[in-house]
């Protein structure tokens, strides 16, 4: 693997679509598909997870790393 891009997220339900939608275009168009995009969700009390998987099913390049509670954008992007 090439890259792995690591998106911290927080109560994004809303933006995070299109945050998606544009990365992975981005990346296909670049990487060939040679990367891994893992959208960590700190502690989210919104329908955030649920569009990432959303998104896992349809790019097998998206994952999902869950953190119970919310800790901020560095210890999203450390998990």
């Amino acid at each position: 693997m090439r890259l792995s891009v690591v998106v911290p997220a927080y109560n994004e339900a809303e933006r995070l679509p299109a945050t998606l939608e544009d990365a992975c275009a981005w990346l296909d168009a670049h990487l060939a598909g040679d990367y891994e995009l893992v959208v960590v969700d700190d502690g989210s009390n919104d329908a955030t997870r649920d569009v990432v998987r959303a998104w896992m099913a349809k790019n097998p390049h998206v994952r999902l790393l869950v953190q119970p509670e919310n800790r901020g954008k560095g210890a999203a992007v450390r998990r």
